[in-house]
């Protein structure tokens, strides 16, 4: 491959065996990744398990091995000056000279790149105008974290590749981060995140990566590892009068197991829901009885992560 970096059509990021080297932890057992142009790809997984190693990993940072590993088009092993002119880079922490305000930084870091957004956009883009002639190391932990991702984007990057990027941000920043990241998308910029909050990675994640002890357990969109869940459904209702006996709830169509109750709320667990509800909404007319509320509610991305990672250490 040659230094233009033909952008793939089908794949910005692309590894086949991808581990780390050396003594460093956490390592990664062998990884294979497929990202695609135009998505937001999301990984999670416990402290520890490997998140940030992957990251630093994909973009040169740690010392890998691989079968096949292309990022923009090369390998960032053999071709990493010509890979960083396409890709931004957001750490857990900005390594700049700390004397530089934050208008100096991003002026001088876009010197290093052929293509440049300028400082005013970047400023403006993340929120940065009021402090823009602030010391980089007077920066609370807030802002720094904006910044970082400012420096991150001086180029425009095809590919961002951002840890945590809304770690220690108020609502409204990170509000403003997830809009950045949906604005790339629909310009068909690929933005590949760490998250420590798995609804962050439900919300935003076209897919999602989940990551324990080094190994990559699934990656699938979010909808995709909904589906996987194993935990039974929820059919709750609110009753005051008449009480339903809960022997007759367990023996609704599709229910498993013994229902509950609490006050006047009723829970029945169920592998179909459909067909419980159904049978549920019977009972209750043999009882003339009308519920205040009536709700199915489905195992969440919660659920479903513990239990991919607790298959994940088996």
């Amino acid at each position: 491959m040659d230094g233009s970096l033909p952008l793939a059509l089908d794949t910005v990021v692309f590894a086949r065996g991808l581990r780390t080297l050396g003594d460093a932890r956490p390592s990664l057992l062998p990884v294979d990744l497929d990202i695609l142009p135009g998505e937001i790809f999301a990984i999670v997984g416990r402290a520890g398990s490997g998140k940030t190693a992957l990251l630093e990993s994909l973009v040169g940072l740690r010392r890998v091995a691989a079968d096949q590993l292309s990022v923009c088009g090369a390998d960032p092993r053999r071709l990493a000056p010509a890979v960083k002119q396409r890709i931004g880079v957001a750490p857990s922490g900005a390594s700049v000279e700390r004397h530089l305000t934050v208008e100096e930084a991003l002026t001088l870091f876009g010197t290093f790149y052929e293509r440049r957004v300028t400082t005013a956009s970047l400023l403006e883009t993340m929120d940065l105008v009021a402090v823009r002639r602030r010391p980089v190391q007077t920066l609370p932990p807030s802002i720094a974290q904006r910044f970082s991702l400012a420096l991150a984007l001086v180029n425009d990057p095809v590919v961002l590749f951002a840890d945590d990027p809304t770690r220690d941000l108020d609502p409204d920043s990170a509000r403003r981060v997830w809009n950045l990241l949906r604005l790339r998308r629909e310009q068909g910029r690929t933005s590949v995140i760490t998250t420590n909050h798995l609804d962050e990675a439900e919300r935003l994640g076209d897919r999602i990566a989940i990551l324990e002890a080094g190994r990559l357990v699934d990656v699938d969109t979010p909808a995709g590892l909904l589906a996987r869940a194993h935990a039974p459904v929820q059919v709750v209702f609110d009753l005051s009068k008449p009480e339903i006996d809960t022997d007759a709830l367990a023996r609704l169509d599709g229910a498993v197991g013994a229902a509950g109750r609490r006050g006047d709320t009723y829970a029945v667990s169920s592998r179909d829901g459909f067909a419980t509800m159904r049978a549920l909404i019977r009972l209750l007319d043999q009882h003339h009885a009308t519920p205040r509320s009536l709700a199915m509610h489905r195992p969440g991305l919660e659920d479903v992560f513990f239990d991919l990672i607790a298959g994940g250490r088996a």
